[in-house]
C-alpha cells in the first residue's frame, strides 16, 4: 500500500486553539483558494489545505474522485489519527469533501461539520467536448464564468470548433487574454490535471449517502437544479451568498460565506 503523502496537506493557518478546519481543493488541485476565508475566520481555527496528486508536475494525478477521497483521508488520519473532523470543500472539492466524511463516519470516526461550498450533484453534468472543456479551463483559471471573460472570447472568436488545447492556449497567450507569465506551455500543463479532475467529477456516482450535518453554501447565480443535494444529506442546512461559482471568493460573497462557516464551526465544535 502506497504511503499516505502528509506533505500534500498545506496549512492555511497552522496555529489556534480551536478544532481545525480541513479544505478540499477545487478542480485546479490548489487550496489557495481557501486563504481568504480563512482570515476572516475566528483567529483561533487552524486551517489546513489538501493539494491534489499531480499539481507538483511531478507525481500522477488521481482519476476517480473515490481515489482522491481515499488518498486525502489517509493523508488526514496519518497526521490527525482521531477526530472530531471538520471537512469543507468548494465545487470539485466539495464532492472529494462528501466521501471523505463518508470514509471517516463509516471508520467510526466523528465529522461534525461537513460545508460543501457550490459543488454540482455528481451525474447532473457530461464531460463537454475537448476544445469546450479548454475554454472552460481558462474561465477556471481566471476565476470567472464565462459571461466575464471578454479577452478570452476575444482571443478564441474566430477558433475552429476541433481547436486543439495546445492551439486554444496559443491563442490567448498571443493575444495577451491571460498574465503574460502564464505562456501556452504552462496552460497546458495545468490544463492536463483539471481535465482529469473535471472527467473523474462527472464520472462519479454517489453510492450512498451521509447522514452528519452538512452545511450547503450556494452561490446565488448558480443553477438550482445542479445544487440539489438533498436526496443524499438528511441533516442538511442551506444558505444562498452572493455572486456566481467564482466571485462567492470575493466580496461580498467572500464575507457572508466565511460568517457561515465560521457560525457553523462554532455550533459544531462548542467550547
Amino acid at each position: 500500500m502506497t504511503e499516505p503523502a502528509v506533505d500534500s496537506i498545506v496549512p492555511l493557518r497552522e496555529t489556534g486553539a480551536l478544532p481545525p478546519l480541513h479544505c478540499v481543493h477545487p478542480v485546479s488541485g490548489s487550496p489557495y483558494c481557501y486563504a481568504g476565508m480563512t482570515y476572516q475566520l475566528d483567529a483561533e481555527r487552524p486551517v489546513f489545505g489538501f493539494e491534489a496528486p499531480g499539481f507538483d508536475g511531478v507525481s500522477e494525478p488521481a482519476t476517480t474522485i473515490q481515489e482522491l477521497a481515499n488518498r486525502h483521508t489517509a493523508a488526514l488520519r496519518a497526521v490527525r489519527p482521531h477526530g472530531p473532523y471538520q471537512l469543507l470543500g468548494w465545487s470539485l472539492g466539495g464532492v472529494v469533501a462528501y466521501e471523505m466524511a463518508r470514509l471517516l463516519t463509516a471508520a467510526g470516526e466523528d465529522v461534525p461539520l461537513l460545508v460543501i461550498v457550490d459543488a454540482a450533484l455528481p451525474g447532473t453534468q457530461s464531460v463537454p467536448p475537448e476544445d469546450q472543456l479548454a475554454r472552460y479551463f481558462l474561465y477556471d483559471f481566471l476565476g470567472v464564468t464565462s459571461d466575464r471573460a471578454p479577452g478570452i472570447d476575444k482571443a478564441l472568436a474566430g477558433m475552429r470548433p476541433e481547436a486543439e488545447p495546445a492551439e486554444i492556449f496559443a491563442a490567448v497567450e498571443h493575444d495577451g487574454a491571460v498574465p503574460e507569465e502564464f505562456d501556452a506551455e504552462f496552460l497546458l500543463e495545468r490544463y492536463a490535471l483539471f481535465r482529469t479532475h473535471v472527467r473523474a467529477l462527472r464520472q462519479h456516482s454517489l453510492t450512498s449517502d451521509h447522514d452528519g450535518p452538512t452545511v450547503l453554501l450556494k452561490a446565488a447565480r448558480s443553477t438550482e437544479r445542479l445544487l440539489d443535494w438533498r436526496p443524499h444529506l438528511s441533516r442538511l442546512t442551506e444558505h444562498t451568498v452572493p455572486g456566481d461559482h467564482h466571485s462567492v471568493w470575493q466580496e461580498p460573497g467572500l464575507s457572508a460565506l466565511s460568517r457561515i462557516v465560521d457560525q457553523a464551526l462554532r455550533e459544531a465544535t462548542p467550547a
